[in-house]
C-alpha cells in the first residue's frame, strides 16, 4: 500500500489546477487497449446483449459464446468456471477497467463470476488465447476485459426490473450524470434475490431444497477533466453475495457462503503530444470470504491485490507503441496462513500498419519475489485484402503459483503447499481468416495452445506435474437478410500427449442463434446450443462420462418510447444435464423483464 500512496502522493503535485476555459477533448490515452495489438479471436458483448438474458448476471451473458465452455456447481450464486480453447478455468484473466479482479484467496486464483452484474457495464470483451503481455499473470488462456460506464448518456436515469422463475427478481437503477464538459460518471446500484434450486443433482441424491442466493452491487465510475492535457478516472464498486451451499451428498444442511469484494481504482492521463500520451494507474482488488459448514464450523479468507502501473503510448497513422512498468503486490490472509508476493514487470508492444500489411510484437519481463525473473512475448501478422483478412497470431501465456499453491498448511499432516512450483506456461498458436461485409461477416480459426508445467494436487500435494496440448478450429459466421439474423457457431477441439483427464471440457460445442425483427422495435430471439460429452471426476474419484446435452432458449423484446419489456424461456425441452459431475442445473425456467430511461 505504501507504494500506492507515494504515487498518488506524486500526482497530487503533478495535476495542473483546474481551469474554467472549455478543455478540447483528449485524442491520445495511453490505455492497455488490446484490441489495437491482438491479432487473434475475440467476441465483445454490448448492453443489448445484457439485456438480451432478462438477467442482470454475467455468467448468464458468457454463457454463450462461441469456444467459451462454461461450469457452475449449481443455480445462481453457485461458482462459475470458463475453459477457454481447451486451457483450465484459472488461465482465465478479468479486469474492469485494466484492473485486474482476480481472487488470490482463491486456491488457484481463480475469479469467480457467480455474483458480478452487468448493469455498470458499458461492454464486455473476450479475448481468446494468451494475453500476458499486457496484463501479466493469469491471462495465460485468455482475458475478459469489462469496461464500466462512465456517464455516456448523461443525463439519464435507467430502472430494470427482471422477475421469473424459483423467486428471482433482479433490479438495478442507474443514473449518468455530467456537470460541464469537464466532468461525468455513472453511479449504478443493483440487486438480486433468488430463492435458487438445489445445489445437488436431484437425480443423484433425491435432493430438493433449494440453494438461495442474494446479491448487492453498487458502483461509481466517472471521468474528470482537470486541463486541456489532463484526465482522470475513477472506479469505485462495492460487491456482497450470499448463497447457501449443500454439503457432500447432502442436501438440507445450513452451509452458506459469504463473498466481499472491494475495488478502488485511479487514473490518470497525461497528453503529452497530439500523438503521444501517459497514463498513471493505481489500483485495489479485496476479497473477503466466509464459509460456513456444519463439517467445519466458520472459515474466513481475506486477499489484497494491489496494483500500480505506468504506461507510455506514441501512436500514428502507421504504427503505434506502447511501453509500460508495473508492480502488483498479492496478499492472502487466514487463520493458518498469511503471505504475499511481489512482482514486478516491465512489457512493451507495438503494432505496425503498412498497406494491407499489420506486424505486432510484444514482450514482457518478470521478477517475482519467489522464484525470479522470466519471460513472455508474442508476435503476429495480419494481411488484408479486398473484404478479407488473414492472420497468424503467436502468444505465449503464464500462470504465477498462488500463495495457497506455494505456502499452503499443513492438512492431516500433510504440507500441501510447495515452494519449489514454477510458473505454468502455454504456447499459443492461431490462424485466423475473415470475411467482412456490410450485412455478412465469416471467421474461421485454427488454434493450438501447447501446455506445460501445469499444477495438479496430488497426495504429496501441489505440484507442477501436467502438459498437454489443446488443439481444433472455430467457425463463426454473422449474416442479416432482411429482417432475419442468423449467428452459427461451432468449436471442435481435441486433446493429445495428455498426462491425465481433461475434465469439463467438451470435444464439441455448436451455438445457433436466431433474431427476426418484426418491427423496427420487436425483436424475438433464440439460442440453440449443443455440447458434446466431457468427462468428470465421481463421489468415488473415479473418471466419468457426462453425456451430451442441448439446450434451447426462446424470447421476445419490444421497445415502446423510453420503455422496454421482454420474456425469456430458458431449457425450452426441461432438459436435466450436467455440466459438473453431482450438480444440478437450471431447469425450464421463464423471466420477464421491464426497463425504463429518464
Amino acid at each position: 500500500m505504501s507504494v500506492i500512496c507515494f504515487l498518488l502522493f506524486l500526482l497530487g503535485f503533478s495535476l495542473p489546477a483546474h481551469s474554467d476555459e472549455v478543455l478540447d477533448a483528449i485524442e491520445v490515452t495511453a490505455e492497455k487497449d488490446l484490441s489495437d495489438f491482438h491479432l487473434g479471436s475475440s467476441e465483445k458483448l454490448n448492453p443489448q446483449s445484457f439485456e438480451r438474458q432478462n438477467s442482470a448476471l454475467l455468467s448468464e451473458s458468457l454463457d454463450d459464446v462461441s469456444g467459451v465452455i462454461s461450469s457452475q456447481n449449481g443455480g445462481p450464486g453457485s461458482r462459475v468456471s470458463y475453459f477457454i480453447r481447451g486451457t483450465e478455468a484459472r488461465h482465465v484473466s478479468f479486469t474492469i477497467d485494466s484492473l485486474k479482479i482476480n481472487d488470490p484467496s482463491n486456491t488457484d486464483r481463480q475469479f469467480d463470476s457467480a455474483f458480478l452484474m452487468t448493469p455498470f457495464l458499458k461492454e464486455v470483451t473476450l479475448y481468446k488465447g494468451p494475453q500476458a503481455v499486457l496484463f501479466g499473470s493469469d491471462a495465460m488462456g485468455g482475458l475478459i476485459d469489462m469496461k464500466s460506464r462512465k456517464g455516456e448518456n448523461a443525463p439519464e436515469t435507467r430502472l430494470s426490473i427482471n422477475a421469473g422463475s424459483f423467486g428471482t427478481l433482479d433490479s438495478s437503477l442507474s443514473k449518468d450524470w455530467k456537470k460541464g464538459d469537464e466532468h461525468q460518471g455513472s453511479l449504478t446500484w443493483s440487486s438480486l434475490r433468488t430463492d435458487g434450486i438445489s445445489r445437488l443433482n436431484q437425480k443423484r441424491y433425491g435432493a430438493k431444497e433449494r440453494d438461495g442466493a442474494h446479491i448487492t452491487q453498487l458502483t461509481s465510475s466517472s471521468r474528470h477533466r482537470w486541463a486541456k492535457s489532463w484526465e482522470s478516472d475513477f472506479l469505485i464498486s462495492f460487491l456482497r453475495g450470499n448463497n447457501e451451499l449443500d454439503g457432500v451428498n447432502e442436501d438440507n444442511s445450513q452451509d452458506a457462503a459469504r463473498s466481499d469484494q472491494y475495488l478502488i481504482q485511479q487514473k490518470t492521463n497525461h497528453e503529452l503530444s497530439s500523438n503521444s500520451a501517459v497514463t498513471l494507474r493505481n489500483g485495489l482488488s479485496r476479497h473477503q470470504r466466509e464459509i460456513k459448514t456444519e463439517a467445519s464450523g466458520r472459515n474466513s479468507y481475506e486477499s489484497n491485490l494491489v496494483q500500480n502501473e505506468l504506461t507510455y503510448i506514441k501512436e500514428n497513422k502507421h504504427y503505434q507503441f506502447l511501453l509500460g512498468l508495473g508492480h502488483e503486490q498479492e496478499e492472502y490472509l487466514d487463520s493458518s496462513l498469511e503471505k504475499e508476493a511481489n512482482l514486478f514487470s516491465t512489457f512493451i508492444q507495438s503494432a505496425i500498419k503498412k498497406d494491407s500489411l499489420k506486424f505486432q510484437m510484444g514482450m514482457r519481463l518478470e521478477n517475482h519475489s519467489r522464484y525470479g525473473g522470466f519471460q513472455t512475448g508474442s508476435a503476429g501478422v495480419e494481411y488484408s485484402f479486398a473484404s478479407q483478412a488473414l492472420s497468424l497470431q503467436y502468444s505465449q501465456g503464464y500462470k504465477a503459483p498462488s500463495l495457497y499453491q506455494l505456502y499452503g498448511p499443513d492438512l492431516f499432516g500433510q504440507q500441501i503447499g510447495y515452494k519449489d512450483l514454477v510458473p505454468e506456461r502455454n504456447h499459443s498458436w492461431v490462424g485466423k481468416w475473415s470475411y467482412s461485409l456490410e450485412t455478412l461477416s465469416i471467421e474461421a480459426s485454427v488454434f493450438r495452445n501447447n501446455l506445460a508445467n501445469l499444477i495438479t494436487f496430488t497426495n504429496q500435494g501441489f505440484r507442477n506435474q501436467n502438459d498437454f496440448i489443446s488443439e481444433g478450429i472455430e467457425f463463426a459466421l454473422d449474416g442479416t437478410l432482411g429482417s432475419f439474423r442468423v449467428r452459427p457457431s461451432l468449436t471442435h477441439q481435441s486433446f493429445r500427449n495428455t498426462d491425465g483427464e481433461i475434465l469439463r471440457r467438451p470435444n464439441r460445442q455448436y451455438n445457433l442463434k436466431l433474431a427476426y425483427f418484426a418491427l423496427e422495435a420487436l425483436e424475438f430471439y433464440s439460442n440453440i446450443q449443443f455440447f458434446s460429452e466431457r468427462t468428470d471426476i465421481s463421489d468415488n474419484g473415479n473418471f466419468v462420462k457426462l453425456n451430451e446435452f442441448e439446450t434451447v432458449e426462446l424470447g421476445g423484446r419490444i421497445e415502446m418510447g423510453s420503455s422496454s419489456y421482454g420474456i425469456l424461456v430458458k431449457n425450452v425441452f426441461d432438459r436435466n444435464y450436467e455440466e459438473v459431475y453431482g450438480y444440478s442445473v437450471m431447469p425450464r425456467s421463464v423471466f420477464l423483464h421491464y426497463g425504463k430511461k429518464f
